[in-house]
């Protein structure tokens, strides 16, 4: 009988309730309060408590664990890769911690936007850089991108099936010059009236020409390009030696903070990340 009125209880409130309204707000506007809702829910005074139980069944009956689907299903499991050409990992986040009220936080800060001409573009290849595999093409989203691990550097990968062969694959760097947050690979894309091709970082939404790299709504911050084409049902990113490519970046990075005289908060505990400790033994106030 109580599982009978919960189930009574949570239709009605659902099929009642104003848009991620909380029950308590609800019941409150609820006319006649909790006495109306026990003639509702126990009392059947609307007639339609066959109905409330009937939409629980429904609800039952159609449930599905997206979670174990995706724990049985190979398919499934792709899309929650870190990388389309591998099953490697690395903490592309970069999240650090610090300790704050006894308890533990993740250090909220920025670096630098990284400003200039891009280190890299398709236009100017190496005389050492290699195709590199990318995933298979049936990985791939349509009209979307993935990231591609090259060593400690990452590259993104679009896949453009609508376009010609010429613009059907771009690549770029998957480090976004704004902020430097690892996420070009899920950035949106689009196609102005005029055909430029456009990308939007998912975060800050920095627009950029995904097909030339340079930047559109901040013209200072500008993406590197690579060679991309498909062969065989598999993706190639024509790339310059991981060693190579990952030290520029980081190099790029280390010449921005120090442009900006940026200097990542104390007291980090990040094994990735190296942080800069004052010497005096002074400690800044950060609990706030």
């Amino acid at each position: 009988t109580a599982l009978k009125y919960s189930d009574r209880f949570l239709m009605f409130y659902v099929s009642t309730a104003k848009h991620l309204q909380r029950t308590a707000p609800w019941l409150e506007e609820l006319p006649g309060g909790i006495a109306y809702l026990k003639q509702v829910v126990i009392e059947d005074k609307l007639g339609i408590c066959d109905e409330l139980e009937a939409l629980m069944a429904h609800n039952v009956a159609n449930y599905k664990c997206e979670w174990r689907e995706v724990a049985y299903d190979e398919e499934l499991q792709k899309k929650f890769r870190q990388f389309a050409n591998t099953e490697e990992t690395q903490r592309s986040e970069q999240i650090e911690y610090i300790d704050m009220r006894k308890q533990r936080h993740p250090n909220t800060y920025d670096p630098p936007d990284i400003t200039g001409p891009a280190l890299f573009t398709k236009e100017n290849i190496g005389l050492d850089w290699e195709w590199v595999f990318a995933g298979h093409v049936s990985d791939y989203p349509k009209n979307g991108g993935l990231p591609v691990k090259h060593g400690t550097a990452e590259i993104a990968v679009f896949h453009l099936p609508s376009h010609d062969e010429s613009t059907r694959w771009l690549a770029t760097q998957n480090i976004c010059p704004h902020k430097q947050a690892r996420v070009i690979s899920r950035g949106l894309v689009g196609v102005k009236p005029d055909g430029q091709i456009t990308l939007a970082d998912p975060i800050y939404k920095t627009i950029y020409d995904l097909q030339t790299g340079n930047g559109v709504s901040h013209p200072q911050l500008n993406l590197s390009t690579f060679p991309v084409k498909e062969s065989s049902g598999k993706v190639l990113v024509q790339l310059p030696p991981a060693t190579e490519l990952a030290a520029a970046f980081e190099l790029q990075a280390a010449e921005a903070a120090a442009k900006a005289s940026f200097k990542p908060p104390p007291r980090g505990s990040h094994p990735d990340i190296k942080i800069l400790r004052y010497s005096d033994g002074a400690k800044p106030n950060i609990d706030w």
